[in-house]
């Protein structure tokens, strides 16, 4: 029997999500992932004073740039932008993780024909900001 080829931008989206969840029960964050494909929340984490923050994982597989067509800039919501590097299938190197307040997000944006894209070179400041996500 064959197996059904998938999406490959699915799947690494799908990859940065449960690698973003993974990260934040490693320290110790009650974080939980929502299903589906058409959502614009993924993640939603619970702070120990019991407010609400909301996270969007945006992923690539490559080097270039995040496509943000359907961001929404919010208080208490982030854009985590994580990148694989061409290295996704290498088990052993991790992805670099940008976590970006979407308030901040629209003065990022470069238009290119259609979309709105990030390119990395302006997020690297917010590289493993995961203090943003927990405190």
């Amino acid at each position: 029997m064959e197996s059904k080829k998938r999406n490959n931008s699915y799947d690494t989206g799908i990859a940065a999500e449960y690698f973003v969840l993974s990260q934040l029960y490693r320290k110790n964050v009650e974080a939980y992932i929502s299903q589906g494909n058409k959502k614009a929340i993924d993640i939603r984490i619970i702070k120990k004073n019991g407010s609400t923050v909301s996270v969007d994982v945006k992923a690539i597989r490559g080097y270039a740039s995040w496509i943000v067509n359907n961001i929404t800039a919010k208080k208490d919501h982030y854009i985590v932008f994580v990148t694989y590097n061409n290295k996704i299938d290498q088990i052993n190197v991790l992805p670099e993780v940008f976590i970006v307040p979407s308030l901040e997000v629209p003065k990022l944006m470069k238009a290119f024909k259609e979309e709105k894209r990030v390119m990395k070179s302006p997020i690297l400041q917010y590289k493993d900001k995961w203090e943003y996500l927990i405190s």
